[in-house]
C-alpha cells in the first residue's frame, strides 16, 4: 500500500508518470555535467521548500520530487519525451538565419520538374475530364489511381490555370 501512495504523491507533485520520470534521468545523462550539477543544485534548495509545504512526506520522496521538478523546470519537455534547451539570443539570431535561408531555398525550387513532366503526359486525358465538367479533386484522385501520379488538387488547379490560360 506504500508503493501505490508513494506514486500517487510522486505524480501529484511531479506531473509525470513512472516512465516519463525514467526519461528524465536519460535526459539528464545526456546533458553537459554542468547542467546536471545547476539541476541537481535547484533540486537541493527546492527540497526544503517542498519539506516545509508537505511535512508529512518522507525525505526520499521530497528530495526525488524536487529532482524531477528541476528537470523540466530546466528543460524537460513532457510533450514529445525529450529534452529542450532554451537558445540565448545570439543562438536564436541564428536560427532565425536559418529558417529564412530554407524558407528562401523552398520558395526557390518550387515544385519538381519531374512531376509536371509526369502530369503534362496524361494532359490529354485531364482536359477531356475538364470538358465532361469533372473537378480537379476527381482527375486528381483518377491520376493517383489509375496513372500512379499523386498530385495535390490545388496544383492540378495551378497547373491547369498556366496550361489552358495561355489559350
Amino acid at each position: 500500500m506504500g508503493e501505490i501512495v508513494s506514486e500517487y504523491i510522486i505524480r501529484s507533485i511531479t506531473g509525470l508518470k513512472a516512465s516519463e520520470r525514467k526519461n528524465v534521468f536519460s535526459w539528464i545523462s545526456s546533458i553537459p555535467e554542468q547542467e546536471a550539477i545547476d539541476i541537481f543544485q535547484s533540486s537541493v534548495k527546492a527540497s526544503f521548500s517542498l519539506q516545509k509545504a508537505r511535512p508529512d512526506m518522507p525525505g526520499k520522496v521530497v528530495k526525488y520530487c524536487s529532482f524531477i521538478t528541476a528537470a523540466r523546470k530546466k528543460g524537460w519537455n513532457t510533450f514529445r519525451g525529450k529534452g529542450f534547451r532554451v537558445a540565448s539570443q545570439p543562438q536564436f539570431t541564428d536560427f532565425t538565419h536559418m529558417r529564412k535561408a530554407k524558407v528562401a531555398d523552398l520558395l526557390q525550387s518550387g515544385r519538381r520538374p519531374v512531376l509536371r513532366k509526369k502530369v503534362l503526359a496524361y494532359w490529354g486525358e485531364i482536359t477531356e475530364l475538364r470538358r465532361e465538367n469533372h473537378s480537379f479533386r476527381a482527375i486528381s484522385s483518377y491520376l493517383a489511381k489509375t496513372r500512379k501520379v499523386k498530385i495535390s488538387v490545388t496544383y492540378l488547379a495551378r497547373l491547369w490555370g498556366e496550361v489552358e490560360g495561355r489559350h
